[in-house]
């Protein structure tokens, strides 16, 4: 049954990581003004997922860390991750990377904006808006996908609990 544990840790750290490295590529991106706080919430969760995950491996090992310690991490890593997902939905808005007219404007894509005599005027090319589209869809999925990572690590060892007397979460 820890083998279940292990492999659901795992990829719970590897799409923290992805969160983490695609979040950072986003907000380095970012020419004109900082980067929108989404962005900056999602190298949070990113990092903090990598934390939880860290924290639940070892405490497949060391008991002291098994229960209230790795069950709260997992819990507010899921809540986070969840926030970040619909955050990133909500600013994507559904667009279509292949529709300019679109997303050229979006606060995350276009590497900021500026007004000038009435036109507003953003940074990135047309290459670089879409790179950056379909690298904040791909943040936003592997947000989503941590949390059901998440809540099926709280599940599992829920599961395991209720199955044998002596576990605990881990």
């Amino acid at each position: 049954m820890q083998l279940v544990t292990s492999i659901l840790r795992a990829f719970q750290l590897l799409f923290a990581i992805i969160v983490l490295g695609l979040s950072v590529n986003l907000a380095k991106g970012q020419v004109r003004g900082s980067a929108p706080a989404e962005t900056g919430y999602a190298a949070f969760t990113g990092g903090f997922g990598i934390v939880a995950a860290f924290v639940g491996i070892v405490a497949l090992f060391v008991d002291s860390l098994s229960g209230i310690i790795s069950g709260a991490l997992d819990a507010v890593a899921s809540i986070a991750f969840l926030a970040g997902g619909i955050a990133y939905a909500v600013v994507l808005k559904g667009t279509s990377c292949d529709k300019l007219r679109s997303i050229w404007d979006n606060k995350i894509l276009s590497q900021g904006c500026y007004e000038e005599d009435d036109f507003k005027i953003c940074n990135a090319g047309v290459d670089k808006v879409k790179s950056r589209c379909h690298s904040a869809k791909a943040d936003t999925a592997f947000m989503f996908l941590n949390f059901f990572v998440c809540v099926a690590v709280c599940g599992w060892v829920l599961f395991k609990r209720r199955g044998s007397t002596g576990a605990s979460y881990a």
